[in-house]
């Protein structure tokens, strides 16, 4: 789901005529806090209909990953590692701010979360991702250097949560990924 605004700065398309496309139920959108989302497949069908350009955070068919670490190689490092594919599209964020704001433009599948970070900790972050309701339609891999051994059950038992020690080579975290998306499928 992306916010109207956001879909008008995109699509160069106005908000009155995305409202009106709304109303005439050619795109799917839901109200939240009165904010505006479009569902991402009306607009990929609508801009394809009108034989016009679908920018990639459009297309359905990809997955939508987000970055939230605060340590900038890390992220940057993830961040040309996720890009490596050309069916991801990849947002980061380097504390819980920049993250909130990147769940009020797209929501994605997998949200791979540091920790260890100023501000808000993993599990602060988690639970406001609960209360919120993003963790019934996203994934979570918690992947940190800087676990506390007495938290790993209590995030572990969280619905889609998962949590992955961080690694210099990343075979794991891109093996994690590839069955958090399998189950997404199988349950979808």
């Amino acid at each position: 789901m992306f916010k109207l605004s956001y879909v008008e700065l995109v699509t160069g398309i106005k908000a009155a005529k995305l409202k009106e496309l709304i109303s005439q139920g050619i795109l799917t959108a839901e109200e939240r806090d009165g904010v505006t989302y479009i569902s991402a497949a009306g607009i990929e069908s609508y801009l394809i209909s009108e034989e016009r350009f679908v920018p990639d955070v459009f297309k359905t068919s990809g997955i939508k990953v987000l970055i939230v670490d605060d340590e900038p190689n890390m992220l940057n490092s993830m961040k040309r590692l996720f890009q490596r594919f050309p069916q991801i599209t990849v947002n980061t964020a380097a504390n819980a701010f920049e993250m909130g704001h990147s769940l009020k433009i797209l929501v994605p599948d997998i949200i791979i979360l540091d920790y260890s970070m100023p501000g808000m900790n993993g599990l602060e972050i988690l639970q406001s991702l609960s209360v919120e309701g993003y963790l019934d339609k996203v994934r979570v891999i918690v992947y940190t250097a800087r676990l506390p051994e007495e938290l790993e059950p209590t995030l572990a038992k969280i619905d889609n949560v998962q949590v992955l020690a961080k690694s210099a080579d990343f075979k794991e975290l891109l093996i994690t990924v590839e069955k958090m998306l399998n189950k997404t499928r199988e349950t979808a």
